[in-house]
């Protein structure tokens, strides 16, 4: 997992990367009333650890379901937004967080994740996703 580096990607605006993972993610939790959205990295033995991303106060998604390794980027809207083909944002504070890099991105307030070894179905560490049965 890496932290907070400053890159530029093919449009030349810099991102800064927040972690990334050679793993695979899912969506795990989605509550559209909330406005949350949950990824989770199933451990592929003992010794990994289960990880889960959440992203807050979500005013648009553009993802797969299922994604090969992650990276999560922050990025100036501005200079995205066309490449990405983003229109209008919902008002806030919200930050472009690309996936990889692009095309794939959530906009939101906050991105947070924890790892752990709990077992796969197991409540996140966030406290259970209200609206999410």
């Amino acid at each position: 997992m890496s932290f907070v580096e400053l890159d530029d990607n093919d449009s030349g605006a810099l991102i800064m990367v927040l972690a990334s993972w050679d793993r695979d993610f899912k969506i795990w939790a989605y509550s559209f009333s909330y406005w949350q959205l949950l990824l989770r990295s199933a451990p592929k033995s003992p010794q990994d650890l289960r990880i889960d991303v959440l992203f807050s106060n979500v005013g648009r998604v553009n993802i797969s379901a299922q994604i090969s390794g992650l990276s999560i980027e922050v990025a100036d809207f501005e200079s995205e937004r066309n490449r990405l083909g983003i229109g209008e944002v919902p008002d806030g504070q919200f930050k472009l967080l690309l996936l990889n890099c692009g095309p794939s991105y959530v906009l939101a307030t906050q991105c947070q994740w924890h790892e752990d070894r709990e077992w796969l179905d197991a409540p996140p560490r966030f406290g259970p996703l209200r609206g999410v049965s």
